[in-house]
């Protein structure tokens, strides 16, 4: 069982006996214990228990600058990494304590090695070669996956060490990120948006099914999905604040229902869409007004140039109403007021 200590887990103890150490092995420990604040910390601690019972520390390894092999059912070596490359040789008590040791052990120093290889891709020797000749692209793609996941964990950890070390990673391969706060349970929730829709000279309020975790960008293209609004033409202010498309509802307050945002709309003209740009919005908006049209009766037959034959005088969102808002609606598809 792991026993936590401080900030270090404990995971197994065992006793050995050590060559080339003369110390009897009642009295020799190996202890394996993890980092619980960073991923792929593990140490190997030999622990000595004198007389009076009192245990000492007599030397710490980390697991990523050791190699560790099973040499038989009983016997197990550690050698250094680097130079002098010191060589322990590690003797269990039983074939089941050195198999159990040795699965642990083995577990945790693959853990190790992989987050190593992670964070400093160019130490990671034989395999990463191998891996590399095979699909260069995917590997590289997995340690990115990978570095943001250690990064996201370091965060929700509170880890901030760890948090520079894979952010640093992350920058110097230049990766373009999208960073969010994870949607909490009450995020998944449905509610009515209450949206007061204004142009230069009218206004009228709406009712918007939307999740508080979604973003503005995501919010315009409903917009333009539903009413006909290009999001270019769109600004949102909610709590005096003009929004971001990157940021969400919930971080700007929303998330009741009846909660209320204010949606400006812009000329085509200023907005600087293109011709072809106005043209689909058009389009978009004749198509959102289908089932009104069929309430209003034929739509008068249009006058004026062709370019702003896909006006249409009637051709409202169908959830706006008509009396309220045909300025609004003029006044936006209007290109050239």
């Amino acid at each position: 069982m792991a026993v936590s200590s401080g900030c270090s887990t404990v995971l197994m103890s065992v006793r050995v006996s050590v060559r080339p150490l003369s110390v009897g092995s009642d009295s020799l420990r190996l202890q394996l214990s993890m980092n619980a604040n960073r991923a792929g910390l593990f140490t190997l601690t030999l622990r000595h228990t004198d007389r009076g019972g009192r245990s000492v520390s007599l030397a710490e390894f980390d697991l990523r600058s050791v190699k560790y092999e099973i040499k038989s059912a009983r016997s197990h070596e550690m050698r250094l990494n680097k130079p002098p490359h010191d060589c322990l040789t590690f003797t269990f008590r039983s074939e089941q304590e050195a198999q159990e040791w040795g699965t642990v052990m083995m577990s945790s120093l693959r853990e190790s090695h992989r987050v190593a290889n992670i964070s400093h891709p160019s130490d990671d020797g034989e395999q990463n070669m191998k891996c590399g000749e095979r699909n260069p692209s995917v590997l590289s793609l997995s340690m990115k996956e990978e570095l943001c996941l250690e990064l996201s964990r370091a965060i929700e950890a509170g880890d901030t060490h760890a948090a520079v070390h894979y952010a640093t990673d992350l920058a110097k391969q230049q990766i373009t990120l999208s960073i969010q706060p994870a949607p909490r349970d009450t995020d998944d929730t449905e509610i009515s948006l209450a949206v007061v829709v204004e142009d230069a000279s009218s206004s009228c309020c709406v009712t918007v099914k939307v999740l508080p975790h979604v973003t503005i960008a995501s919010l315009k293209q409903q917009m333009f999905v539903e009413y006909g609004f290009h999001p270019r033409v769109q600004r949102w202010v909610i709590a005096q604040c003009l929004c971001s498309d990157g940021r969400s509802l919930a971080s700007y307050g929303i998330y009741r229902d009846g909660d209320t945002a204010f949606l400006y709309l812009l000329s085509a003209r200023h907005a600087c869409l293109g011709q072809q740009q106005q043209q689909e919005n058009g389009v978009s908006m004749l198509t959102a007004a289908a089932p009104l049209n069929a309430t209003l009766g034929p739509t008068p037959a249009p006058s004026g140039p062709v370019s702003h034959d896909w006006r249409g005088y009637s051709t409202l969102p169908p959830r706006l109403s008509h009396s309220s808002t045909v300025r609004l609606v003029l006044s936006f598809l209007y290109v050239h007021k």
